[in-house]
Parts: C-alpha cells; sequence; structure tokens
C-alpha cells in the first residue's frame, strides 16, 4: 500500500472489503471473484469496468490485441449476461491494437474495432468512457451510425477523439447517446468545427460538458467567437491550443467566458500590494490602466509572510455561514489543482460509478456553471497568432479566475521587420504574482519568462547565428528594459511550471538563467521550511507548498553552420533593420508570413498610421549622447520631466477622450541606462505611441512610480541593431548541450543542502 486510507474513508463503509478493494492487484481480482457471491459483487464491476485496460495488465501481449478484441467481442460478449455486460464502464483502445501482426493483420481485421462501434451501445449499457485518442484504425462513423438510432438508452460521459483521421458528420452530437458528455476531445480532427457547433455543437445537445479540447482545427477568431457565444460560462476547461486565433478573441474570452465575480483583492496588500485602477480610463492595447501600489513588505525579496495560505472567510453575522451572491474569496492556495486531463476523467468517472464516497469529489470535476463558481479556470493558447500584449492584456482583465494557463509563443515587440520573428513574455512576470494571477497554480509558457533569452528566426539567417543573437544581444537588452525576471517566488502559489521551446544548444545564458531558476527553487524550498517553523505555534497557520513540479522541453538540435548566411546573397542588415525600407511592415502580420488572417485589435493600423513620420534627431546616434540635454521635441517644449497626451476615442479602452501625464525624464544623462535609452528613442515621434501605467519591471529601471509611460518607446530598446546581426553572424562562440549541463547541476547538488527536492523534468520535444 502506497498510501494508506484515511480515518474518514475507514469509518464511511460498513463492509471492511471494500476498504481492501482498492489496494487489492489487478492480477488477484479474477480469484476473489470466484471466493463468494460477497466477493463477486465486489470485484467482478472492477474486472469489468475498463476491459482493455485490465487484459493487458493481466499479461495480454501487444500482438495479439486484435485476435483477443474479434474473440472478446465475437465470442465471449454474447455468452455474458446484461448484468454482467454493464459492468463494461470504458473502452480504452488509446494503448490497444496500435500494431497489426499474426493471422488478424489483415485490412478486414483491423476494421474490425470501427465496425463494433455501431454495437457498443446496445452490448455494454453502461458504457460511460471512450477513448480512441491517436488510434490509426479507428473511424467514428460507426458511432455516428450508431447514434442515431433508438437503440441507446444510456450516455457517454467521456468521448476522447482526438487524432482521428476520419472526419466528424457535423451532426453526431445530436444523439442522446452524447447528452450527458462531460469531456469531449475533438482535437486534431478533419472537419468544420464552425458547421459542427452550428448543428450540434452546443448547449442544447451538449447541457453537462465541462471540458472541451479542439486543438489544431485551424479555428479563426469568427468560430472562435461562435464557440465562446454558444458554451458562455457552462465550460472551466478549454483548449484552443496550434489554431488560427489573433488578440481580438481574447477580449471576447473574458467578457463571456470567464466569471464576472473578481479575486483581485486588497486584502493582502501587505505581502503582496495592491492594484490601483484610474476610473474609465485604458487603451485598446493596454486595456483598462491599473496601477501596482507597493507596500513596505512586498517590495522584500525575503518575507516569509508571503508563504502563508489565506484564511479561512470569516463573517460578522452569525447567520451567514457562506458567501453572499456578491461575494467572491480567491482560493487559499492549499488545494489539489483541479486536473483535466482526459486520464483524470476517466478515474474520477469511474471512481463516481465504483464507490459512493467518490461523490464528494466528482463536483469539483464537475464543476457548477453558476455565476460565481463557473467560467472558464482551465486555458489552452499555445501555437496560435497572439501577442504579448495581447496575453498581457488578457491576465489583466482576467480577474485572476485562471488556476492553469498555456501559451508557449507570443509575438513580443510590436515593430517588427519583415523577415523577422522574435517570440517570448520578455516583461511579463509581474503579472503572474498573487495580486494578479491570485488563482493560478499551474503554468506553461516560453521560457523567456524565466531565462529572459527570446527565440528569434530571420530569414536566410542561420539557427546557429539567430541563437547567438538572442543569447549575446537581446538577453543584454531585455535585461536592461525588463529587469524583472519570473521566480518561484514571484507566486508561492504556483506548485507546477513548464518552459517550453528552450533550445538544446547554447552560449550560455540559458544554461545560467535556468540553473539560477533551480538556486532559487532550493531557496524557497528553505524559506517555506523555515515559515513552517516560524508559524508553528498557537494559530498553526497553514503554508504554501511552493514550486514542486518544473518540466523543461527541450526543441530539437539544429545545425551549428554558420558558412552560408542566405540562399539568395547575404542578408542587408540595415535594410532589414530599417524603419524606412519599402520592406518594413509595422504591423503583426509579418510574424506570421504571408498567411491571411485577421487580427486583434492590438495590431489594427491603417495606412496612415502604418506610415512613418519624419524625425529631427538621428536616433541611430545615441552611443553619442554623453552628456547635455536633449534639444529635440518633446524635450524643446519643456523643461518639466512630463507632457500631456491626448488618447482619442478610437485608441481607448471605454471610447472615452481623455489626456494624461506622460512620463518622458529629464532629458540629461541618469544612471540609468534604460531611462536614458527611453528618453532618446522619444525624440522619433513614431515611438511616442501607446501610453501606459509603468508596471514594476519600469520602476525597477527608475521610472516613478504610478506615472505613465510611452510603451512603444520602451518596447524599442529590445529590437536588435544592425551591427549587432553582423556580430553574431560572426560570432564564433561554442555552445554547450543544455540538458547535459542541468543534469551536472543536479548531481553537483544532490546530497547537499541546496539540492531541490521537487520534481525536475527534462523533455526533448519534435
Amino acid at each position: 500500500m502506497e498510501i494508506l486510507p484515511s480515518y474518514e474513508d475507514s469509518i464511511a463503509n460498513p463492509d471492511w472489503l471494500d476498504l481492501v478493494a482498492d489496494y487489492i492487484p489487478v492480477t488477484c481480482w479474477t480469484r476473489c471473484c470466484l471466493v463468494d457471491h460477497r466477493f463477486y459483487c465486489r470485484f467482478a464491476p472492477r474486472l469489468w469496468q475498463d476491459p482493455l485496460v485490465t487484459v493487458r495488465h493481466l499479461g495480454l501481449h501487444p500482438n495479439d490485441d486484435l485476435a483477443w478484441y474479434r474473440r472478446f467481442i465475437n465470442t465471449h460478449i454474447k455468452c455474458a449476461r446484461l448484468e454482467t455486460r454493464s459492468y463494461v464502464r470504458s473502452l480504452d483502445f488509446r494503448n490497444f491494437a496500435l500494431r497489426a501482426s499474426g493471422l488478424y493483420s489483415s485490412e478486414a481485421s483491423e476494421r474490425a474495432i470501427s465496425e463494433s462501434f455501431k454495437l457498443l451501445p446496445r452490448i455494454f449499457p453502461g458504457l460511460i468512457c471512450l477513448l480512441v485518442d491517436g488510434h490509426p484504425e479507428l473511424n467514428p462513423e460507426s458511432l455516428a451510425a450508431t447514434a442515431n438510432t433508438s437503440e441507446t438508452s444510456g450516455s457517454l460521459q467521456l468521448l476522447d477523439l482526438a487524432r482521428c483521421r476520419h472526419g466528424l458528420t457535423p451532426k453526431l452530437f445530436n444523439s442522446g447517446l452524447f447528452r450527458g458528455l462531460v469531456y469531449l476531445d475533438i482535437s486534431y480532427v478533419p472537419g468544420s468545427v464552425k458547421t459542427a457547433v452550428q448543428s450540434s455543437l452546443n448547449l442544447k445537445t451538449l447541457p453537462e460538458l465541462r471540458v472541451l479540447r479542439v486543438a489544431g482545427r485551424e479555428m479563426d477568431n469568427s468560430t472562435a467567437s461562435l464557440l465562446f457565444q454558444t458554451f458562455q460560462r457552462q465550460l472551466w476547461s478549454l483548449d484552443l491550443s496550434h489554431n488560427k486565433l489573433g488578440d481580438e478573441i481574447l477580449d471576447e474570452i473574458v467578457e463571456r467566458c470567464i466569471s464576472l465575480f473578481d479575486f483581485h483583492t486588497d486584502a493582502h496588500f501587505e505581502t503582496e500590494g495592491k492594484l490601483l485602477k484610474p476610473k474609465d480610463i485604458g487603451s485598446r492595447k493596454y486595456g483598462p490602466f491599473q496601477f501596482v501600489a507597493e507596500s513596505e513588505y512586498s517590495r522584500r525579496r525575503h518575507n516569509l509572510e508571503r508563504y502563508l495560505a489565506d484564511s479561512p472567510f470569516y463573517t460578522r453575522r452569525a447567520d451567514e455561514t457562506e458567501l453572499q451572491e456578491w461575494q467572491a474569496i480567491r482560493p487559499d492556495g492549499l488545494s489539489p489543482l483541479r486536473r483535466d486531463d482526459a486520464n483524470t476523467a476517466k478515474e474520477w468517472l469511474l471512481d463516481e460509478v465504483m464507490s459512493v464516497r467518490a461523490k464528494r469529489y466528482i463536483g469539483s470535476f464537475r464543476g457548477q456553471p453558476g455565476v460565481r463558481e463557473g467560467g472558464l479556470t482551465h486555458l489552452y493558447l499555445s501555437g496560435n497568432k497572439f501577442t504579448v500584449s495581447g496575453i498581457e492584456r488578457f491576465l489583466r482583465t482576467s480577474r485572476g479566475r485562471l488556476e492553469h494557463f498555456e501559451c508557449d509563443s507570443c509575438l513580443c515587440v510590436p515593430i517588427n521587420p519583415k523577415g523577422m520573428k522574435i517570440i517570448g513574455f520578455t516583461g511579463s512576470a509581474p503579472l503572474f504574482r498573487p495580486l494578479i494571477s491570485s488563482a493560478l497554480r499551474s503554468l506553461r509558457v516560453h521560457h523567456s519568462l524565466v531565462t529572459q533569452v527570446p527565440s528569434i528566426s530571420i530569414e536566410g539567417y542561420p539557427p546557429a547565428s539567430a541563437a547567438r543573437l538572442a543569447e549575446e544581444h537581446l538577453f543584454r537588452n531585455i535585461q536592461r528594459s525588463y529587469p524583472l525576471a519570473f521566480t518561484p517566488d514571484t507566486n508561492p502559489r504556483i506548485t507546477s511550471l513548464t518552459l517550453a521551446k528552450i533550445p538544446a544548444r547554447s552560449t550560455g545564458p540559458v544554461i545560467d538563467r535556468l540553473i539560477q531558476f533551480l538556486q532559487s527553487a532550493s531557496e524557497q524550498q528553505k524559506a517555506i521550511r523555515d515559515a513552517k517553523t516560524l508559524f508553528s505555534g498557537r494559530r498553526r497557520a497553514s503554508v504554501l507548498k511552493g514550486l514542486r513540479h518544473i518540466r523543461l522541453e527541450l526543441e530539437p538540435e539544429f545545425s551549428e553552420r554558420v558558412d552560408v548566411i542566405s540562399t539568395s546573397g547575404d542578408v542587408d542588415f540595415d535594410r532589414l533593420l530599417d524603419p524606412g525600407a519599402d520592406d518594413f511592415d509595422q504591423d503583426t502580420t509579418s510574424y506570421f508570413g504571408d498567411e491571411d488572417v485577421t487580427f486583434g485589435i492590438t495590431s489594427r493600423r491603417n495606412k496612415a498610421q502604418a506610415k512613418r513620420i519624419d524625425s529631427d534627431a538621428d536616433t541611430k546616434d545615441y552611443v553619442q549622447w554623453t552628456s547635455g540635454r536633449l534639444k529635440t521635441y518633446p524635450y524643446s517644449e519643456t523643461k518639466t520631466e512630463y507632457i500631456t497626451q491626448h488618447v482619442d476615442a478610437t485608441h481607448s479602452w471605454s471610447g472615452n477622450v481623455f489626456s494624461a501625464p506622460v512620463w518622458i525624464g529629464p532629458g540629461v544623462i541618469t544612471p540609468q541606462a534604460a531611462v536614458n535609452e527611453y528618453m532618446w528613442n522619444l525624440q522619433d515621434p513614431n515611438l511616442r505611441a501607446d501610453i501606459g501605467p509603468a508596471t514594476p519591471n519600469h520602476v525597477a529601471t527608475g521610472v516613478p512610480p504610478l506615472a505613465y509611460i510611452f510603451h512603444a518607446a520602451w518596447e524599442a530598446m529590445i529590437v536588435p541593431k544592425s551591427n549587432a546581426i553582423q556580430e553574431a553572424a560572426k560570432s564564433a562562440t561554442k555552445f554547450r548541450d543544455v540538458a547535459t549541463a542541468i543534469k551536472k547541476y543536479r548531481l553537483r547538488t544532490k546530497g547537499t543542502a541546496d539540492h531541490w527536492d521537487g520534481k525536475l523534468e527534462l523533455v526533448r520535444t519534435g
């Protein structure tokens, strides 16, 4: 026994056999069924509930799967009683009959499984879980034929058809066979999602649906909008990965799919700070303006109170034992993360059938579609066409409701030279603080959130040179302009973190930052132990677990050849980065090549906006500015550090015209390098745009707290200069293997006080 039953479980079951049945090995179930009627009633349901998985545990070789299945369906089932067949609750084909061999390897035999689908609801009336994810042969057309008959009495609750090679009938879900679906995965399946939503994928036919996965369906903004309008806040988990979605759809997710009850609160000001929101002021790019007001303790790096879980809900009135309908209290950070994968869904649904005590927990999987409890908490957005500004706006406006979030690729700068792609989260770390991401427990993002090294690719530029450009130049730019990287203490409530798209080899910075992150996880581990000791007095305060799982996803290897820079001659670096060049494209669509994509509000630019304004100053001479006050606009028109900027209705979040004082700096050299470059950039009228509040990253570089700045001028610091690209092309810096370096560090710290004892995974993707 790995985990002994709790005292509550021990006294809840009147029969001791119910208590020990979960701990009996699968190989003993058949013998237990032969003991007597009492034992049969306990173990026969377990033996039959998931036959394809059980028979594997009993020793069936994968080569014999097809032969066994034909005998099982055509011979043994015909002899079984209806009561016995009703014990079958799940058919999991994901690891069954994946290879064809032996006597039954003909095409006709392989079709036997698909053809048997039309019989399943009749011969297994208790079937609630059907999983065929990735199976090479299964065709759901037979299931569709079954769904259209009147013989179906029960209803599936879990259906996993991901990566099915055959298209789905649009009206498939009109049958009562699917009316009780709680979990549905139709990812990477041919066919139109829009037609399915209009025909059968809706609330009328699927009133119980809570988890929906529609990844890899080439879904555009209009189809996603229809999906959101259809299900609204009924779903608590939604997978939209690897589609064709842009920033505009993010605002609709917040408006239609996320609970209106806000988890943002000032109650934790001392340890987390608080949000200050100017009324009715915001921009279409940034969203509603908000500032982070720090307390004396929230500024401190070492503050053990940050590891305390939230206190229970209290009320002054004895008759108010529950939250009122207008109240919402954020999760305390102690309860386990609600999981939404197919294995968990199957396990919980089968437990619900097998055990009365499981019903106490199954409600958390089904979720509650009510106003306060309902709405999305798990969201997957990887592989789409979002910009960092769009994702950041989404995180600010989602009211802290997300518990799990995934987004592994975003365009990170608005000024996007044609042929260049810069991907990553450069200054987003403060948005994952508990102050803003109040309920977040699990996160999967691009590694740059931690390493501050973005992914970059340039047309005709070798991958090795692009990697050197990112680590030797962009890394320094980002450190200077956005010094706050994500650390475990950024949000101690996060227990699981996955860093995606890590390069297989590094010249140094990626390896160094990953090792520093593991060291920070070790320091957090020690601090949490100290907090448990410190707060173990009379109050017995609960302490957060901190980060316990780190997964590092490494990209495939790349060639180090740099002898051929371009297939059509050398790259014209000056022209590539010259905003005035003919091929310069400031629209974010250049990030996605020549695809015809309609983007969201953060990237809408008409021809008048895209046309550049001539600057009075040569902004390329920044390195020559060593003393004196800048003499061009805006510094020529004011002696103060602020100018008034007007925002028209088309760029205003609320549609109201407003003005705000924007900080431009003193106009003279300061000790802060980022501030100096920001002031120099402001001489370019094209960069005096996108006003918004100064974030903790800006404040850390010297910007006054609670000030507005021109974000376009600040973001321009990230873009590499043409000489940097040339230097990277000529660089001969050696690469080191990232996985090897991480493993050496783990071996070096093993058995020492610096060893982090959480779960670390190294995975090579692709």
